[in-house]
């Protein structure tokens, strides 16, 4: 028998037997302990009166576990609820955290071994709001023939964003995310995303404006 012959004699068996090997060591693997870094998600309570005047620093959680234990993670994160004191509006407050803060998932059989770090700065100040005027970032270059009729319009002009105190005071504007329109000719219509850039902690509405122009034949 040649050595084609021998490769190629029973080969769906020989399929059927490397995929039961692979699905066997996938399983094995998938069972194997491991410890691994996860990040957590920080819900806090605080008053009503007050925001947050930075965004919260990133916590993660060793875990240890099965190694299958990890993938379920993906779908339902980690999670550490806290309360601070009305008390700390206006200061930095330190917020403690511990392993037995965190809260696991019914349904995930992984064990929390450390949480990094253990001690966290949130920083409060006094909620307020301003209107203020959105700056647009845009750059349309009309087709050859074509030049821009007029300035190019936003709607709405102005936003609602609401926030810690100290940061709307340095507020002057919000921008929109960058445009580039090339070969315009005509009108031309774009909703375009406000570039939250350094704003996490602000909420900003409406989150998107619409730019509106257009060009005539030069």
């Amino acid at each position: 028998m040649s050595v084609r012959e021998a490769i190629v004699r029973h080969w769906p068996l020989k399929l059927a037997a490397l995929a039961l090997s692979v699905i066997l060591w996938v399983v094995v693997a998938l069972e194997e302990p491991a410890t691994h870094l996860q990040d957590i998600q920080l819900e806090l309570s605080f008053s009503p009166t007050a925001a947050l005047a930075q965004p919260l620093p990133p916590v993660q959680a060793l875990i240890a576990g099965p190694r299958g234990e990890f993938l379920k993670l993906s779908a339902t994160p980690l999670v550490i609820r806290a309360t601070i004191p009305d008390s700390a509006e206006g200061t930095h407050h330190r917020l403690a955290i511990s392993p037995g803060d965190v809260e696991l998932p019914p349904n995930v059989k992984v064990t929390v071994q450390e949480v990094l770090p253990r001690e966290i700065e949130v920083v409060l100040d006094r909620r307020s709001q301003r209107i203020v005027p959105v700056a647009v970032r845009a750059s349309v270059e009309p087709a050859p023939g074509f030049a821009l009729d007029g300035p190019v319009t936003v709607a709405p002009a102005v936003v609602s964003v609401t926030g810690a105190r100290s940061l709307l005071r340095a507020l002057d504007s919000i921008a929109t995310e960058a445009l580039r329109l090339t070969g315009v000719a005509g009108a031309f219509e774009r909703t375009v995303p406000l570039d939250t850039t350094g704003h996490a902690v602000l909420q900003i509405v409406p989150s998107a404006v619409t730019l509106t122009g257009r060009t005539k034949k030069s």
